[in-house]
């Protein structure tokens, strides 16, 4: 069975990466690895150097492009000019073809040339067993005028973003879905963001040598995965300050915010690259206005910088992991299993007052259950089934549920209901509301979250190897439950604050936003 702390894809938190690489860095390394900062400093002499590394996924449009671009961005807010650049490309065996190998070196040198960098090395290989490609650069570049950071913000700077929010999760979705992006979106907003995704949209570097003149800037970010709202969070933990943004005044292209609402996507979740975030002293803000004007380039005030602050706030939702990756979360599946109370049925249950009559203490109440001795258990066992029985009636569906089961299954996939509830209970449910599900095991199976036991039976019935399974639930138990079966995917519903959802692979505000995006997926 795969791990319950198996890590969902994105990137991997910072936390577990500090302890690792963090540590004594000699004299000419001025800046090394750190929170929020895509380039380390190292002084050659008498200069000063940024120097970055990225990965693309060769499968990627334009995939040699991008990993120039998004490695010269990297350098540039770092306050550095882009001049050397390495590439490192895996293929696997079934993409090595010739033409395609060539075709990727062909646009690397491209973009360099176009960007006055210099391709001076690097590496290109066949790997076994790699089922996408992947090309790492590293780009190197001399600091023009003074090194800029991540993390240089100050009280009272002014916090503003360059072009929009969203911007490569605009173009990926556009081009990943064809028609049916084209349909979500208006003419009007298909023509606008046209106009903005055209050339080297995706380079920073024009406005980060704006940024490099005006004395006042003190920080640089570009946005990347996570969106502008992992991004600011990354910007409020390197300069250790609280950040008081405004969502709203987060310029958002229409084309973006139409396909976040059919694929319910959080436009500032989605991967960013393209825009530029800065920070300005409160003396410089119009110089640098004027000076964005004057280039063309567009510029919005979202914010500013306060006091010190240990634990780093921003007034917007940060993303662990990035929106855009909802797109793929059908891939490979062949069943979809649910949780039923408080995913696809809203059942109004006192656990505290549960608890206090049925005298739990721990976290399971279940297990608490079961260790007791007969014949308190017996009894507490039928106290906790008139409980049960009592919100049963009460139940009711979820808006969009019945609709969303049926979406799975007309689209072929299997489906189960798995819960903790008892048998009578969920019967008294699913006959009321007309569910249907292909498998369905309750705790009277003697199985239960947060074993991922419960789930192993349901995909047996089902006749589905975990590995192409997804289980959509809201709570805790449910993410360590198919972890422990070995799902390949695990999303959590209605958790605003956050609580589960950075342990899971993907979150939906409700069942309605997770619907809406399984009928333009499927």
């Amino acid at each position: 069975m795969a791990s319950a702390r198996r890590l969902p894809c994105g990137k991997v938190p910072w936390e577990l990466v500090a302890s690792k690489v963090c540590g004594a860095l000699p004299p000419e390394v001025l800046r090394g690895p750190a929170c929020g900062e895509d380039a380390a400093l190292v002084r050659m002499g008498d200069e000063l150097w940024a120097v970055a590394s990225d990965p693309i996924t060769f499968t990627a449009r334009d995939a040699g492009r991008l990993v120039v671009l998004v490695n010269a961005n990297d350098v540039a807010a770092s306050g550095a000019r882009p001049r050397f650049f390495t590439a490192v490309v895996l293929v696997g065996p079934e993409a090595a073809e010739p033409a395609r190998i060539a075709g990727v070196l062909a646009e690397i040198r491209t973009t360099c040339a176009r960007l006055g960098v210099t391709l001076i090395g690097g590496h290109t290989e066949v790997t076994p067993g790699l089922p996408r490609g992947i090309l790492v650069g590293t780009m190197l570049g001399r600091v023009v005028d003074r090194p800029l950071a991540t993390g240089g913000l100050r009280e009272g700077d002014r916090i503003g973003i360059t072009k929009f929010a969203g911007l490569e999760g605009t173009s990926i979705l556009l081009g990943e879905f064809g028609e049916r992006a084209a349909r979500a979106c208006s003419a009007d907003a298909l023509a606008a963001a046209a106009r903005i995704l055209h050339g080297d949209w995706l380079s920073i570097v024009p406005e980060a040598e704006i940024a490099w003149s005006e004395g006042a800037v003190t920080a640089l970010h570009d946005v990347t995965e996570g969106g502008v709202g992992e991004a600011l969070h990354e910007m409020a933990a390197a300069s250790g300050r609280e950040l008081s943004v405004r969502a709203e005044a987060i310029p958002v292209l229409e084309a973006t915010r139409a396909l976040g609402e059919a694929l319910g996507m959080d436009p500032l979740g989605l991967i960013g690259s393209g825009a530029l975030l800065v920070g300005c002293a409160p003396a410089g803000a119009d110089r640098l206005e004027a000076a964005y004007r004057a280039a063309g380039i567009p510029f919005t005030w979202i914010g500013r910088a306060g006091a010190a602050q240990a634990v780093p706030s921003t007034g917007v939702a940060r993303f662990a992991r990035d929106e855009v990756l909802k797109a793929w979360l059908l891939d490979g599946i062949d069943a979809v299993l649910f949780d039923m109370d408080g995913t696809l049925v809203d059942s109004k249950y006192d656990w505290p007052a549960i608890r206090e009559a049925l005298e739990i203490q721990g976290h399971s109440i279940l297990d608490e259950l079961d260790a007791m001795p007969s014949p308190r258990r017996e009894e507490k066992w039928a106290l906790l089934e008139r409980f049960e029985r009592e919100a049963s009636l009460k139940a009711r569906l979820k808006d969009g549920a019945k609709e969303l089961v049926a979406v799975v299954r007309a689209r072929g996939l299997k489906t189960a209901l798995v819960t903790n509830n008892s048998g009578g209970s969920v019967a008294l449910i699913l006959e009321r509301y007309g569910l249907q599900f292909d498998a369905l095991v309750t705790r009277d199976s003697g199985l239960y979250k947060p074993s991922g036991a419960p789930l192993v039976e349901a995909l047996r019935q089902l006749g589905v190897a975990p590995e192409r399974s997804l289980f959509v639930g809201d709570y805790l138990f449910d993410v360590v439950a198919a972890r422990a079966a070995g799902c390949a995917r695990v999303g959590i519903l209605y958790d605003p604050e956050g609580r589960f959802s950075r342990d899971a692979d993907f979150t939906f505000p409700d069942v309605n936003a997770l619907r809406r995006h399984l009928e333009f997926v499927l």
